[in-house]
């Protein structure tokens, strides 16, 4: 397990160790006990820490403190990413997350030049077998895509929407970076069987959380509860404070 990928794996034995009768362990199922995992054995408090300590290291400068949890009841493979400017910092995105794990990292300023002001965008396609993120959308039976996305500077927004798997092959990035304009600080969507929540804190270097998960896994008084997260994060960078 990558060194920025937080909790054991919900898996079926889990599952079963909860709900003894169940038969057949659907991915439903399995999305809906990796949620209530989502805090246990402090796998979002060690996320939260780590993703603080990164930021210690990296100093001043815009920056984003970025922890995305998986709750689909599948694992996500990482296969690349796309960004406007700026770039990952130190720890680089894991392989593989796993049901009911936490991966945090931290998107920071370029090294030259003006802060960054659009810093991630992040991609998952759904599929019947996995959660491809990023770049080459590929396994059996495509469903859909849920992509994340953050802007921080003068402003902080938050954009998540989900569309058909093949989507993002064609270049929609100037689309998306377009409607940052018009977003707050939190959003959600919900297509195809999908369901994705994003939010984002105050500061030059807010903590950007998000979720991926099935539909009807997390509750609309959870989801009020997530963009609560990350709203105590106010991060100032004395640098970059305008």
């Amino acid at each position: 397990m990558a060194g920025n990928v937080f909790g054991n794996p919900v898996t079926d034995d889990i599952v079963r160790l909860i709900y003894p009768d169940v038969k057949d362990v659907t991915p439903q199922l399995r999305a809906k006990v990796a949620f209530q995992y989502m805090n246990a054995e402090g796998r979002d408090v060690n996320c939260k820490n780590f993703v603080q300590n990164l930021k210690q290291r990296y100093g001043n400068g815009i920056s984003a403190l970025c922890m995305l949890f998986n709750a689909t009841g599948s694992s996500i493979t990482y296969v690349g990413n796309h960004d406007w400017h700026g770039h990952i910092y130190e720890s680089p995105y894991p392989s593989v997350i796993q049901n009911g794990q936490w991966v945090g990292f931290c998107m920071s300023t370029p090294l030259h030049g003006r802060p960054d002001r659009n810093p991630l965008l992040y991609i998952a396609a759904r599929t019947m077998l996995e959660i491809v993120v990023i770049g080459c959308l590929h396994g059996a039976f495509p469903m859909s895509v849920i992509i994340m996305v953050l802007r921080i500077g003068h402003s902080r927004q938050a954009y998540t929407e989900i569309r058909e798997a093949k989507h993002y092959e064609t270049d929609h990035w100037d689309r998306i970076k377009g409607l940052l304009e018009n977003k707050s600080t939190h959003a959600t969507d919900t297509w195809n069987g999908c369901y994705s929540v994003a939010t984002i804190g105050e500061g030059t270097s807010p903590e950007f959380v998000g979720i991926m998960s099935l539909d009807g896994v997390i509750s609309e008084r959870s989801a009020a509860t997530l963009i609560t997260l990350a709203a105590d994060s106010a991060t100032e960078d004395k640098e970059d404070k305008e």
